[in-house]
């Protein structure tokens, strides 16, 4: 009985000794007398610094648990409310700190002067980084990052997920600053809960290269730097879903993250045959119908010393595999603009494609610092990738706008009919394809850096390294039916069945080393130089399998077969077409530069001097040569920026560079592998230069919330390399041969306004406004003719987008509107002008309703107006609707019921305009369907488990925006 009673006595004792500390209260509205859900509740040492802190639940309620005992300063915050500071003083003899009900006051906060009012602001200036907030945005139970993204001024998502935040392309998406499957933004924007962000910021993120040497190598890339929130730090979070929706609609993600100030763990999966439904439920979804799969896990790690410590080390690794099937249907029309007489080539086609692809990407990246002197970094990569494919296309080209001819609303259709029609009297040929293919490669790199620092004014030394090799197989089998129906031609009706072999491989290495010199304070002189050699070589054998009798048939045999006899396949090998080439270039590339840094100026220019020599080891039919090419770089590159406050700033920025034609292009060759489209090269072609500007200006009001953007670029090539074609009208053969031309330029602009304004900011409105101009010009020729006329197509497009929401703490109201027009004209022929415009307007309502349920809708007008093919001008009203039900311990869990384009409406139309042509297309889409989601969260802060997030964490799964995963969409966020 002692010895029970003795290992009783042990065992409280060591549960008393492991026991947490707790820290408890209530927050409410001192004037309401109401509880505040998802008030902060930090708790802080007594030098200030972060230990720990949750949000209230939906009662107000809160209970903090603590490791150590001690003294403590709580504080608690709220979005529109004055801070409140409690003391807690935690000990064996008193392990809870009951901190009552703490009242807090509605009224303007001061933070280091600058005025935070009840309502957070949605956009703030803060130099030269853009920071959204978080809370400022609604968006759907179980939305990822993409929603937050699309809501956000001047932002700008495309159906393949290409991301625009004021007119640049973001390349990368960072997590509280680090690298985030670095190279692949997608992953981020379809697996990474909004729930658990806080904040925004997108910035123009330097090289590693530049970082560390001061030297600007003009790679520096636009991110989007995701801030989590603070109170999940140290805690692991996951979210998973299932959904089962009409037509056999499915999809399934997983997500689970873990981060601390010194490393993070992420694991993502998911599942889907919604065209990745991510991107723009209620928009269309995207290029056909797929099914995709991916996964991917991401991890770093540093040992705790400071960024610039001696000794500090990190780590940064992440893996990630994807594999789509697609089943894309498309029809197009389009115009090639011939001759000032006024000639054009009409064409339309319809095409069948299924296509499967697999990927797999590594990356690592580790820095260390021996001393405080030196930094050492490395950086390898490896990638796979397959993909096989099968399409179906049939064509018909004609010489006059067949839409002319009454009666006629199906050209192509009418085409490949037995119906005798007048449109096959402007008919020139219609082409019948079938294609299927395979491809595999491999790729790695590496990419390593030894810095030194010579002393603390600047000056240092560095030298780095790059090396890549790649190989890759393809496979491809295309069979053409082509007829003709000019008089002149209609006896030369052709067929092909074509085989064609592709291997290739690459490898290169490169040195450099830097030095950067002080010169006087703030300036500094510097200086590289780069040596590098590449290697590569492809080999494409094109065999004509349609010279053997028993393969001159559409069908027989299957296609992507190949006859069983060697011989017989060697035999059919068309010389006239095949070639191989060995590419090797030798670099030599030498930088100085000028660099000015100051509290409120940073200038920064430079030039770069690339000598270059390429030999190339070419064999085509009876061409067997070897050619050398030695050419002389030079790119300039100025950059000023300009601080004039905490909040805004000014830069202006010009780039030059000189390109050279390609090796093969120069050669005088001819491939006619294609008999429709046939290409020749020119020995003559001359380097092109190319001029840069950029000019950028932001503003921030704090106290208003008001801030504004303006951003214009010019961009001018001389010399540049365009195609000139060449028409017969009989056949519709196009015959094109690179030239130098003069005239290509084009400029564009864009102007962000967003402000918030009412008692308590409860209304904004945001503004985007957008333009490009281009001039565009090539050469065309027609018939017998031996020149070629310079044809000029000026393309204008405006854009305009607004918003104005009205939001309380249950309710939020919204209308936008847009519009889009687009004037091309084409000097060649003024008949061939053309005038686009789409509208889309209409609104939106989100309202939480009780016991935790959320209704969201939208509905808008989308137009289009100006297109030839009549049938794609259309007024296409599109409704979505949600409501959502969240139930178990703090709102774990959540059912939800979508609906998308109710009215079965959505249709996927573009148009695309070059100096030669216009066309407009059109492709399905997964548009219109409804789905049951089930959503719940997992989450464990500091060794506790919280379904949800009640009590003990941070609340998950407000009030929603709109249909989960991906939001009803905003007019503006696709083009």
């Amino acid at each position: 009985m002692k010895k029970l009673l003795l290992s009783l006595c042990a065992c409280l004792t060591i549960v008393a000794a492991h026991a947490q500390y707790t820290v408890s209260g209530k927050v409410t509205d001192k004037a309401a007398g109401t509880p505040i859900e998802l008030a902060t509740i930090q708790l802080l040492n007594k030098d200030s610094s972060y230990v720990n802190g949750i949000s209230t639940s939906k009662n107000g309620i809160f209970s903090l648990s603590v490791k150590k005992a001690g003294e403590y300063l709580v504080k608690i915050s709220f979005i529109g409310y004055n801070a409140e500071y409690r003391h807690a003083t935690l000990s064996k003899k008193a392990p809870e700190a009951k901190l009552g009900t703490v009242a807090l006051n509605t009224s303007e906060v001061m933070l280091k002067g600058a005025t935070v009012t009840a309502k957070a602001a949605k956009v703030e200036m803060k130099s030269d980084t853009f920071q959204y907030n978080a809370s400022a945005y609604r968006v759907p139970v179980g939305s990822t990052l993409e929603n937050l993204v699309e809501q956000l001024p001047g932002a700008e998502v495309s159906d393949d997920g290409t991301i625009k935040i004021n007119g640049k392309t973001v390349k990368q998406i960072l997590l509280n600053g680090k690298d985030f499957f670095k190279g692949d933004t997608k992953i981020a924007m379809k697996n990474l809960p909004t729930e658990l962000v806080s904040n925004i910021k997108s910035y123009e993120k330097k090289s590693d290269y530049t970082k560390q040497t001061g030297i600007d190598d003009g790679n520096e890339e636009t991110v989007l730097d995701i801030g989590l929130k603070k109170e999940l730090k140290e805690s692991w979070v996951s979210n998973a879903s299932l959904g089962y929706g009409s037509k056999d609609r499915y999809t399934g993600d997983l997500f689970v993250n873990r981060y601390t100030d010194h490393d993070h763990e992420t694991v993502f999966g998911n599942a889907n045959n919604t065209g990745d439904r991510h991107f723009g439920p209620g928009r269309g979804g995207g290029s056909g119908l797929s099914a995709n799969k991916s996964a991917g896990f991401d991890a770093g790690w540093d040992n705790g010393k400071k960024e610039e410590e001696a000794g500090r080390f990190e780590i940064n690794g992440n893996m990630r595999w994807s594999h789509s099937a697609t089943d894309r249907q498309s029809r197009s029309n389009s115009e090639t603009f011939l001759n000032s007489a006024g000639t054009s080539s009409f064409s339309n086609s319809r095409s069948q494609d299924y296509s499967h692809s697999s990927n797999f990407n590594y990356r690592m990246w580790l820095k260390w610092k021996p001393d405080s002197m030196t930094t050492v970094m490395f950086a390898p990569e490896y990638s796979y990738s397959e993909s096989n494919n099968w399409s179906q296309n049939r064509t018909a080209t004609f010489n006059n706008d067949p839409y002319s001819i009454a009666g006629i609303t199906d050209p192509l259709g009418t085409m490949f009919s037995d119906t005798a029609s007048a449109l096959k009297d402007i008919a020139v040929n219609t082409n019948h394809r079938i294609s299927t293919g395979n491809s595999s490669s491999n790729s790695a790199s590496y990419w390593a850096m030894v810095v030194r620092k010579l002393n603390s004014k600047g000056r240092n030394i560095s030298i780095s390294s790059n090396g890549n090799w790649g190989n890759s197989k393809s496979k491809s089998f295309s069979r053409s039916d082509i007829k003709y129906f000019q008089e002149s031609a209609a006896s030369r009706n052709t067929f092909t069945n074509q085989y064609s072999n592709n291997p290739s491989e690459n490898w290169g290495l490169s040195g450099r080393i830097s030095y950067s010199e002080p010169i006087v304070k703030n300036l500094f002189a510097q200086a590289s130089y780069e040596y590098g050699y590449s290697y590569s070589n492809s080999d494409r054998s094109l065999y004509q399998l349609d010279s053997l009798p028993a393969w001159r048939d559409m069908y027989s045999p299957v296609i992507g077969t190949l006859p069983t006899d060697a011989d017989s396949l060697r035999m059919t090998l068309n010389m006239r077409n095949s070639q191989y080439a060995t590419y090797k270039n030798y670099t030599h590339k030498m930088s100085v530069g000028v660099r000015y840094n100051s509290k409120n100026l940073q200038f920064h220019a430079a030039v770069n001097f690339e000598p270059r020599k390429t030999k190339l080891e070419y064999q085509k039919d009876r061409l067997d040569t070897v050619v050398t090419r030695n050419v002389f770089n030079v790119s300039p590159n100025v950059r000023l920026r300009y601080k004039i406050s905490n909040t805004s700033e000014m830069n202006i920025r010009y780039r030059g560079s000189s390109s050279q034609p390609s090796m093969t292009d120069l050669l005088d060759v001819t491939d006619d592998s294609n008999p429709l489209y046939i290409s020749k090269g020119n020995p003559g072609l001359k380097p092109s230069w190319n001029n840069y500007f950029e000019l950028f200006y932001n503003n921030y009001i704090v106290k208003s919330q008001t801030g504004w953007m303006a951003r214009l670029t010019f961009n001018q090539t001389s010399n540049s390399i365009s195609n000139a074609m060449h028409y017969d009208e009989n056949t519709g053969v196009r015959t094109t041969r690179p030239e130098n031309i003069n005239g290509n330029w084009n400029t564009d602009g864009d102007f962000m306004f967003n402000t918030s304004f009412g008692k308590n900011k409860n209304w904004t409105i945001g503004s985007y406004t957008g333009y490009n101009y281009s001039n565009n010009v090539g050469y065309v020729s027609t018939g017998n003719d031996t020149t070629s006329s310079k044809n000029t197509t000026k393309n204008l497009t405006l854009r305009e987008h607004l918003r104005l929401t009205f939001r309380t703490g249950l309710f939020e109201f919204g209308v936008r509107g847009g519009v889009s027009y687009q004037h091309a004209k084409n000097e060649l022929q003024t008949n061939a002008n053309l005038d686009t415009w789409n509208f889309n307007y209409g609104g939106e309502l989100n309202v939480t309703l009780p016991w935790n349920m959320q209704l969201s809708t939208d509905i808008r007008m989308n137009s289009r107006k100006g297109y030839a093919d009549h049938s794609m001008n259309t007024n296409e009203l599109i409704w979505n609707a949600q409501i959502a039900q969240s139930f178990l311990k703090g709102n774990a869990a959540t059912l939800s019921l979508q609906f998308y384009d109710i009215l079965h409406n959505q249709s996927n139309v573009s148009r695309s305009i070059t100096a030669q042509m216009r066309s407009d297309s059109w492709n399905n889409s997964i548009n219109s369907y409804f789905m049951l989601n089930f959503i719940y969260r997992l989450n464990i802060f500091g060794g506790k488990n919280n379904a949800g997030s009640n009590e003990g964490g941070p609340k998950f799964g407000g009030p929603g925006r709109g249909p989960g995963r991906g939001g009803f969409g905003r007019p503006g966020g696709r083009r």
